[in-house]
């Protein structure tokens, strides 16, 4: 009786089924591996973005500084690969409710257009799948591709170009004050009196008029219907100062504040003792 066994032909095509299936799972492991990744980068990138916001909440709204932000806020530990957080610097030092504009800028670049976005107030960006950074701050810019278009904008550790797949939010100054509820926050000066002095107080005395979160376009003026006191307004640092002895009594001091077609004004009284 004849044994049957398989050819050379067909264990030829046996081993090359084994191999697409092979292969094939190994491609769908390679895919499943990068969308994990990409999803990781997603959900990263927006924790550190509430994270940012919540802190400005808290912080008399100004944003966290670099340094600030990866030690305290960033969800990705210091041993992996950090995330990008660029940032408009003038956010960090006043309170963020006082700016109308910004001078970082968005750039979204496909294969057809150039689109850019004004007035950022920070963007957060994560590596994709591919583990390579290729989002940087380009003078006052951040670009952003499609993943159509190989690039890779920073060049540290190493420049690789390869296609683009870095996972990238931003929020615009508008967005960020909506956040912050600013519209709530009325112009006002803060003051409700100024200090007094004496008649011989001729070059120490000084006094700061604050406006309610640091307008800065805001602008202050001071009058003094007394000018025989010697008191003098500096509009460089909102104060009042003195350049020589004073007349024993009350000095009256209108102040006005105006911001766009807003305008308050405010009476105070400056006593000069003996």
């Amino acid at each position: 009786m004849r044994k049957s066994a398989f050819t050379l032909i067909e264990l030829s095509i046996v081993l090359v089924i084994m191999g697409l299936l092979v292969g094939g799972s190994f491609k769908v492991l390679q895919m499943m591996r990068e969308r994990a990744q990409i999803t990781r980068a997603q959900d990263d990138v927006k924790v550190a973005k509430e994270a940012i916001i919540g802190n400005a909440i808290v912080n008399g709204k100004t944003l966290p500084d670099g340094t600030f932000f990866q030690e305290h806020l960033s969800p990705v530990k210091s041993n992996q690969h950090p995330l990008l957080y660029v940032y408009a610097n003038n956010l960090t030092q006043k309170n963020i409710c006082s700016f109308k504009t910004t001078n970082l800028k968005v750039r979204k670049i496909t294969p057809t257009q150039t689109v850019d976005i004004d007035n950022i107030a920070f963007v957060v960006a994560s590596e994709g799948a591919n583990r390579n950074m290729q989002t940087a701050k380009q003078g006052n810019i951040v670009k952003t591709y499609t993943y159509e278009l190989k690039r890779d904008d920073n060049i540290s550790p190493v420049n690789i170009v390869e296609y683009y797949d870095d996972v990238v939010e931003w929020v615009t100054l508008a967005q960020l004050q909506s956040r912050l509820e600013c519209a709530r926050e009325p112009l006002r000066i803060v003051n409700t009196s100024l200090p007094s002095t004496d008649v011989n107080n001729s070059n120490d005395y000084e006094a700061k008029i604050v406006i309610d979160g640091n307008y800065s376009t805001a602008t202050l003026v001071c009058s003094f219907p007394s000018s025989d006191n010697n008191f003098s307004y500096d509009n460089n640092n909102f104060s009042i100062t003195s350049s020589g002895n004073h007349t024993l009594g009350v000095v009256e001091v209108d102040c006005t504040v105006t911001e766009d077609e807003k305008t308050v004004k405010k009476k105070f009284a400056i006593t000069v003792n003996p």
